[in-house]
């Protein structure tokens, strides 16, 4: 866990339970006396996150009914890391834009960078339902200066309709980075349904949530980071910072080998860990006055 992470030190449940009545009611207490909820269940899956964002980011989040509960610790994680990327003498003097690809349901990146960093949001959706409930979330939390939410119409493109459409109301705007949180699975695949292989590692200590587009789609993870990828060199002066999150170690090596086969060699990558869980980052760059070697 990244060394900032506030949950480093596992929030108390019990404090938890007596302030917030809406976790209480999914707590359960052992014989121990020792409060702990089931995180097989989906709605005590929810309580928590919503619990997390109100206590320690004074964030009101609702998720659409069906849609991926994101756990608090790992999206810290990877919003710490792109603190730390970003780093740099050319991001110090102006605000610090960010594009979000698949806000979802919650729009928690986009929320945590806006209210812990103020930092300024474009968040990218094409789901009608998860567009509805980022909106009100945006505009409950009065993040609306910070936070735009821009409803894609073709699910096949990254980064292209949004461009486009910047071309006729700010040319000039450059971004500094972007963060994704790609569908893990592979839709075509027969095991789709799984991340492991049985037998290496232990079950999910989660209940899987989300819709089918949050956790499949056509090639899986690693095709549709090579999609970013291959966006990116078309966007090489909008975007500072290109990055990506991955649920696979062995997809963290096949997106590396693509890089390194479109001649791009100013990259990092990272690994998230939070409980029993382990993702991956990955971020590139064109821009000569960032050295993301550094970070490796």
């Amino acid at each position: 866990m990244h060394p900032r992470n506030i949950f480093k030190q596992p929030p108390d449940y019990t404090e938890l339970a007596i302030k917030y009545p809406e976790f209480r009611r999914v707590c359960k207490l052992e014989l121990t006396g020792k409060v702990c909820i089931d995180y097989k269940n989906e709605t005590a899956l929810r309580a928590l996150t919503q619990t997390l964002l109100l206590e320690y980011f004074q964030l009101s989040v609702a998720f659409a009914p069906g849609s991926l509960v994101p756990t608090l610790p790992l999206r810290l994680n990877y919003i710490l890391w792109l603190e730390d990327v970003l780093q740099t003498p050319c991001t110090t003097n102006y605000p610090i834009k960010g594009i979000d690809i698949g806000c979802g349901s919650s729009c928690i990146y986009s929320l945590l960078a806006a209210k812990k960093n103020n930092w300024q949001m474009v968040a990218l959706e094409s789901n009608a339902t998860n567009l509805q409930f980022a909106g009100q979330n945006i505009e409950n939390n009065k993040l609306e200066t910070l936070i735009t939410l821009y409803p894609q119409q073709d699910k096949t493109q990254i980064f292209q309709e949004y461009f486009k459409h910047l071309e006729t109301s700010s040319p000039g705007v450059i971004y500094d980075f972007c963060l994704c949180n790609p569908p893990f699975f592979d839709s075509q695949s027969e095991a789709n349904n799984k991340t492991r292989k049985s037998g290496k590692r232990p079950p999910p200590h989660n209940c899987p949530t989300g819709y089918k587009e949050e956790l499949s789609c056509q090639g899986g993870e690693v095709k549709f980071v090579q999609q970013i990828i291959e966006e990116s060199l078309l966007f090489k002066e909008k975007i500072r910072v290109f990055t990506s999150m991955l649920g696979l170690k062995s997809s963290l090596m096949h997106v590396l080998n693509i890089l390194k086969s479109k001649d791009i060699d100013n990259f990092c990558s990272t690994e998230f860990h939070q409980g029993n869980t382990t993702r991956w980052g990955v971020a590139w760059s064109y821009d000569g006055e960032l050295d993301l070697k550094k970070f490796q």
